[in-house]
């Protein structure tokens, strides 16, 4: 007899796409014999208010890791057993074409739309990071997709943050892409970027996982078969999703083609599930650092697949780290040199990060002997130039920068690995240390500072 139970997504095609396919598809009754009933609240940021008010609880849930984070500050323990999609690319901020923004601080002083709560806010907090933005002058004005899309139309806002396909129909009524979690239009720093990892994730509570284990890898299986039909026959499946969604067939494969639809948990996923802890944290939206352990588990997952699963264990040495205004090093380690100027290569996506990484060296007398804006591109370009020195932004597209030190150490063990990174987290900063990088830099940064801990180190 097929088992009842209900799973709950959100009215959009990034976030649910794989639901909402294996509920036009009956997948769930054909593939693994699940009686399942889905409910599709709006899209927005009130998932988790939803759920903890519900008189019957969802056996799972579809939403990203903030729903995650957020349930378990109200003592409702979860866990995020897989990626879905990585839809950083949808989160966007569009400007009025007359609102005057050109550089993002021209950002500060305007009214900036944007659902409360949404993680779109942390690609501008990156963004601003990166340039200098002051956050505190720039007027949020808390609206749903719905009502911000309106008042961009009444140009009650200068500018809106929010999703597709809210974003792209802004667009065409005269507003113009500015940035995304991945890509950047500001003018003169245009390319990719990685202000944002945001995924859609299959969330279940911790009383489901230890009672019926056996049926989430069951929806785990179905999820992998929406997600092969989402990659391979994208628009074939479109059809179904613009009639289930309620949207023109065109607008939806224009939100589709922004998201990368996959369930690999790397260390990419590790880095935005831990990112979204620190900055809720820090943001007081929740009152502790909620261990990695009880965020996600890789364990169901490796039952469908194991090499969906890229993560390795984190040892547990103990490391003696000095910091100075957001710049970290292992007590008593050194860089070493040649004897002759130090030869960086730069990787990092930002063009701007790069610019400052610059000025850094020029201060400290080096050469700069190539950039890369990939993990994979950096590791290519160290394989021929082979610099003394990587300056290595942590969480760039594809190959992430925590995997592309781990094969450049492989490479050459005594070059000098100086990490970049967004955000600050403890877990993800302890790893690149333990693997042999030598400082930890946090935006923004000090040039100046940054060249004069390089030298103090060198020997």
């Amino acid at each position: 007899m097929a088992q009842s139970l209900e799973l709950w997504g959100v009215l959009d095609p990034n976030i649910s796409a794989q639901l909402a396919l294996a509920v036009q598809l009956d997948l769930f009754k054909k593939e693994a014999d699940l009686d399942v009933t889905c409910r599709f609240i709006e899209s927005g940021t009130m998932m988790a208010e939803e759920v903890l008010t519900a008189q019957h609880k969802p056996f799972a849930i579809m939403q990203t890791p903030i729903t995650a984070l957020l349930l378990h500050e109200k003592g409702f323990q979860n866990k995020i057993l897989a990626p879905l999609a990585n839809i950083a690319g949808t989160q966007q901020v569009v400007i009025q074409n007359a609102s005057g923004i050109i550089h993002p601080r021209d950002l500060e002083r305007k009214r900036l739309g944007m659902p409360k709560g949404a993680a779109v806010y942390l690609a501008i907090d990156k963004m601003a990071r990166d340039y200098g933005v002051e956050l505190s002058k720039i007027e949020f004005v808390d609206l749903l997709p719905n009502e911000l899309l309106l008042a961009f139309f009444n140009r009650q806002i200068d500018a809106m943050a929010c999703w597709e396909p809210w974003t792209s129909k802004a667009q065409k009524e005269g507003g113009r892409f500015y940035f995304s979690g991945v890509r950047s239009a500001i003018p003169g720093m245009e390319g990719n970027v990685n202000w944002l990892v945001n995924q859609s994730c299959l969330i279940a509570p911790d009383s489901q996982i230890q009672e019926h284990s056996d049926t989430i890898v069951a929806i785990l299986r179905v999820l992998r078969t929406a997600t092969d039909l989402l990659n391979h026959h994208c628009k074939d499946v479109s059809k179904h999703l613009s009639e289930f969604f309620g949207g023109e067939r065109v607008e939806v494969m224009m939100a589709m083609s922004e998201n990368d639809y996959a369930m690999t948990m790397d260390n990419l996923f590790r880095i935005g599930v831990l990112g979204f802890r620190d900055f809720l944290y820090e943001t007081g939206r929740i009152s502790t650092k909620i261990s990695e352990s009880s965020l996600y588990d890789a364990s169901l997952l490796r039952q469908v697949d194991a090499s969906l699963v890229k993560l390795e264990e984190i040892g547990g040495q103990r490391l003696a780290i000095v910091e100075k205004s957001g710049i970290y090093y292992q007590h008593g380690v050194a860089l070493s040199g040649d004897g002759g100027p130090l030869r960086f290569l730069l990787a990092d996506d930002s063009k701007y990060v790069r610019r400052l990484l610059a000025q850094t060296v020029k201060i400290i007398g080096g050469d700069i002997v190539g950039e890369a804006t990939t993990g994979s591109d950096a590791i290519e370009a160290f394989t021929r130039l082979r610099p003394n020195v990587v300056t290595m932004d942590i969480s760039m597209p594809g190959v992430s920068g925590v995997d592309a030190i781990k094969h450049i150490l492989q490479l050459d063990p005594e070059v000098n690995i100086v990490v970049i990174s967004g955000a600050d987290v403890a877990e993800v900063r302890k790893e690149v240390f333990e693997l042999g990088a030598k400082i930890f830099i946090t935006k923004p940064f000090d040039p100046v500072l940054v060249a004069e801990i390089i030298g103090l180190l060198l020997f």
